[in-house]
Order: structure tokens, then sequence, then C-alpha cells
């Protein structure tokens, strides 16, 4: 659907201004996991992190963007 297609590109727009704003190590980890498809393993090893650490990070940056976007839950994330 047309419609569907403007919607997800806005929430993309959002997302991308949101994540521009983010702090670090916060944006570089949710890029490398959601765009860069990296594993939380190896996210650990390129901070000297563990797996636990780059697990948690993005989870609270994912939480930052979504209460950012207002609070709507997004799963796709």
């Amino acid at each position: 659907m047309v419609l569907n297609g403007i919607i997800n590109q806005e929430n993309g727009q959002i997302i991308r201004k949101i994540l521009h704003d983010l702090q670090e190590p916060y944006k570089e980890v949710f890029m490398l996991r959601v765009m860069g498809e990296v594993s939380y393993r190896d996210i650990g090893q390129l901070f000297s992190k563990s797996e636990s650490w780059a697990r948690v990070t993005y989870y609270r940056a994912k939480k930052m963007i979504v209460e950012k976007m207002g609070g709507a839950g997004n799963d796709e994330m």
C-alpha cells in the first residue's frame, strides 16, 4: 500500500534523526546491530566488552529511540 510506504518513510526519517542525536556508544551499537547485522558477540569484541554489555546497550538504545518517537512500541527494530 502506498500509505504504508509513506508512513514507513516518515518513521525512517524520524528514526534517523533520533539516531543521529543519540549518544555513543548507543548510536554505534544500534547501527551495527540493525544496519550491519553484527552479532552481539562481535559488537562486544569491537568495544572490548562482553556480549551481555552489547545486548544491554542495544536494548537501551532501542528504548531511547522508542521513547523519543512518543512511546509507540516498535518490535521491528
